[in-house]
């Protein structure tokens, strides 16, 4: 009996707890709590993790999703836009076509077309202005100032016109502004001071001063001692006897001694038929020192001259001041050089020909490629 109450008592197996139950129980509380509260911590860090995580994702996806929409947008716009410039442009196109019957477009074309070449003109003439380059035609022009230099001066022997035409050839030259051309403005301003250096005899005056000698041929007295006297009739041959005979043998034996006076030049004498003839051949002698002048005939032009300072000196009285005034004349005329060394002009013509070529080669070289491509 006692053990099964003892067994079955409540008090016995429900007993209050005593004081050291109590302390071990408070001492075990606290690290039993610090536990679940560190393993609370962590799993709340991990979640903020992973919120921030899922929150970033979506905020990317949400801008991409966005900037699509957006770029959707704007490639529809375009597209419409597009459409809308297309439908315009087949309107124009449209409009064109049934325009292309009518006169007046194609009036309208040609005068947009004459317009377009004009425009094309002085688009050319400025690039040639920019870059060198120079319509053929003007520096045709040019290289016919300097051919025509060249023949005045060396098949005509003047220095003047050729110094003229040179010079205008510069002035072109200096119009054109073409830095290209410099090499032939430096030779030509070389052949223009050498025409300047060389001597230039005024031939036109020298041919009239030989005009006015030629006039004044018959205003020259002759010499006194070239003029032939009228003798008085010899004795009559028809004497008889021995008178004849020695009046014949004097005539014979004068004809055969010859009498010079030392220092003095022989003149012969001139009777009144020759004196007209003496003043023609001198008139054509100068005439032919003209002739020669004009051609520039140098050793001809001297002899002619130096034959009438000869016949003049023999047959006309030098102390009277026309005959005087016309030796001075010869004599000025004939110290006068009338055909001068004369330089080389062609330099710049050479340089200028040479620099036509290549331009036309060029040109041709462009049109070829451009008609391959």
């Amino acid at each position: 009996m006692n053990e099964t109450a003892s067994s079955n008592d409540p008090a016995t197996e429900t007993r209050p707890p005593t004081v050291a139950d109590d302390e071990s129980t408070r001492e075990q509380t606290p690290d039993h709590a610090g536990q679940k509260q560190g393993k609370g911590g962590g799993t709340w860090l991990i979640l903020l993790l992973l919120l921030l995580v899922l929150g970033a994702a979506g905020a990317g996806g949400y801008f991409l999703w966005h900037t699509l929409q957006t770029t959707a947008q704007q490639f529809k716009a375009g597209e419409a836009t597009t459409r809308q410039q297309l439908n315009v442009l087949q309107q124009r196109t449209e409009q064109l076509e049934q325009q292309a019957n009518n006169s007046s477009l194609a009036d309208d074309i040609k005068n947009l077309q004459t317009q377009q070449h004009a425009l094309d003109d002085s688009l050319a003439e400025l690039r040639g202005k920019l870059t060198g380059d120079t319509r053929s035609w003007d520096v045709e022009e040019i290289a016919t100032l300097l051919q025509i230099a060249n023949d005045r001066l060396h098949l005509e022997k003047e220095v003047a016109p050729s110094l003229a035409a040179l010079e205008a050839a510069d002035r072109h030259l200096q119009a054109l502004h073409n830095p290209a051309l410099l090499d032939v403005r430096r030779l030509l301003a070389e052949e223009i001071t050498a025409l300047h250096a060389t001597a230039n005899p005024d031939i036109d005056g020298m041919a009239l001063s030989l005009g006015a000698l030629i006039q004044g041929i018959d205003r020259l007295p002759i010499a006194s001692a070239a003029l032939q006297k009228t003798t008085a009739p010899a004795a009559s041959s028809t004497a008889q006897g021995w008178r004849a005979v020695l009046h014949d043998l004097w005539i014979k034996l004068k004809s055969l001694v010859s009498i010079q006076h030392r220092g003095q030049d022989e003149r012969p004498l001139l009777a009144p038929d020759q004196r007209y003839f003496l003043r023609q051949n001198l008139q054509l002698t100068l005439e032919a020192a003209r002739i020669a002048l004009l051609r520039r005939d140098s050793q001809t032009y001297r002899q002619t001259l130096s034959s009438a300072q000869q016949w003049i000196t023999q047959y006309f009285d030098t102390n009277a001041p026309a005959t005087g005034g016309a030796l001075q004349e010869l004599a000025h005329l004939q110290a006068t050089d009338i055909a001068p060394q004369l330089p080389d002009i062609s330099a710049s013509l050479n340089a200028l020909r040479t620099w036509l070529k290549e331009q036309t080669s060029r040109k041709v070289d462009h049109g070829t490629g451009a008609a391959q491509s």
